[in-house]
């Protein structure tokens, strides 16, 4: 089941194979032979972005769920070797949730979790980046198994209680919610488009017990990911 609203199954599949070819001959020994100390960084950042846009890549053609977490916990990984202050609150929101959202193999991947986090709140304490309560509400939940209260700068999340009808007028704004964000529009472009994908929605979701067939319509909302250990 194909999944997108914006690009066709061919726009896909033609990222998906110049994304794996990218990945393979950057993995290969050759090519990580000849990095030098002083581009590491850079090579890290541009490994978790590749893989991070084959979440949502593999996600819209409908890729198993043991790929896209292989992925994310990858991309996870490359992101915590490159990780500055300079880094998008979004990209922390997008890991913390798709680690709610894949918590049950969170043994694979909590002690990145734990060292981003441990991270974000030293930039955070020295006035390097920009506090958002929303990270640190998924970050007790994965890292402690508390559920803290929460005000973010996205509004949306705030309008999200315990029913499918506040997330279901919540998930109305996501998308217009992300107008400063990098990949916003990009569908409107030639080849810069990896789909859309609410992770922080649907793990708040899962937080809260909040699995309700008619999020399945919403646009933007990863309803398999939530469902995936639901009967």
């Amino acid at each position: 089941m194909f999944r997108d609203k914006y690009k066709d199954g061919a726009y896909f599949e033609e990222a998906y194979d110049f994304i794996i070819a990218s990945l393979q001959k950057r993995e290969s020994e050759e090519y990580r032979s000849r990095i030098i100390p002083e581009r590491l960084e850079g090579y890290y950042s541009t490994q978790s972005l590749h893989y991070k846009r084959l979440v949502s890549v593999g996600y819209s053609l409908n890729k198993t769920n043991d790929e896209i977490f292989k992925w994310f916990k990858n991309s996870l990984h490359y992101y915590l070797l490159s990780y500055t202050s300079h880094e998008s609150i979004y990209d922390l929101i997008d890991y913390f949730s798709l680690g709610v959202l894949f918590e049950d193999r969170k043994a694979e991947f909590i002690e990145d979790i734990e060292k981003i986090f441990d991270k974000y709140m030293a930039f955070v304490d020295a006035g390097e980046q920009m506090q958002e309560d929303y990270i640190e509400f998924l970050a007790m939940y994965l890292l402690r198994g508390e559920r803290v209260n929460f005000h973010s700068h996205l509004e949306y999340l705030n309008l999200m209680g315990d029913t499918a009808d506040s997330v279901i007028e919540a998930q109305k704004f996501w998308y217009y919610a992300h107008s400063e964000a990098a990949w916003y529009d990009t569908h409107k472009t030639e080849d810069a488009y990896y789909g859309y994908w609410s992770f922080d929605t649907a793990a708040l979701c899962k937080i809260r017990g909040i699995y309700d067939e008619h999020l399945k319509e919403l646009d933007y909302f990863l309803y398999d990911l939530l469902v995936q250990e639901v009967d």
